[in-house]
């Protein structure tokens, strides 16, 4: 056999050997579909819901997807959430434990109890959301509309009387009250200047 016939069957075989893989199913590389997709997942989960906050917070919180399952188990009393793809902007937050209990009010529509004061990050910014209107999905005639509010922080009080003094306006380039008047008023304070310019 010469070196042209050995070349000639060497390149037969590897044409042999492409066509037979490329006829064959990919295989996923964590198994079957369905584990590879809950890996890729939570991957996702995890890294949208720790942008968050700062990573030296986000890193040791509890990831928790938007149904309430549990991604990482976290070891500092802090919980994040992804963004809500199902939703405008981009409004994944890390919380303590007062403002997830404000948000499991929220909601289940019934009154919070807040006692003690509740820290929440919002460092992706939000979706747009009414400042009067906890409940708001669209904007309504006269109605102060929240969109485009970039990297904030949220703070709860025990005692809402403690925000008479602040401001209610969003517009005003500092802290405001948002949902004055309502068992849920809380003070947004932006990091990113609101409203944008």
């Amino acid at each position: 056999m010469t070196q042209l016939d050995r070349s000639v069957k060497v390149l037969l075989l590897i044409a042999l050997i492409g066509s037979v893989l490329t006829a064959l199913p990919v295989l996923p590389a964590f198994g079957e579909g369905g584990a590879r997709r809950d890996v890729v997942r939570h991957a996702a989960e995890a890294s949208s819901a720790e942008q968050a906050a700062p990573l030296s917070l986000a890193k040791n919180a509890t990831i928790m997807s938007r149904d309430g399952r549990i991604v990482r188990k976290g070891s500092n009393g802090w919980i994040c959430l992804p963004d809500n793809p199902d939703t405008k902007g981009t409004d994944s937050i890390c919380m303590d434990e007062p403002w997830n209990n404000f948000l499991e009010a929220l909601k289940n529509k019934s009154k919070p109890t807040i006692t003690q004061v509740g820290i929440a990050y919002m460092l992706q910014g939000d979706r747009p959301v009414s400042n009067t209107d906890p409940y708001a999905t669209e904007p309504r005639p006269g109605d102060d509309w929240v969109e485009g509010l970039g990297a904030h922080v949220m703070i709860i009080l025990p005692d809402t009387k403690a925000l008479g003094k602040l401001s209610t306006d969003s517009k005003n380039g500092g802290p405001w009250v948002m949902w004055h008047g309502t068992p849920f008023a809380h003070i947004m304070v932006p990091i990113d200047s609101y409203p944008p310019r």
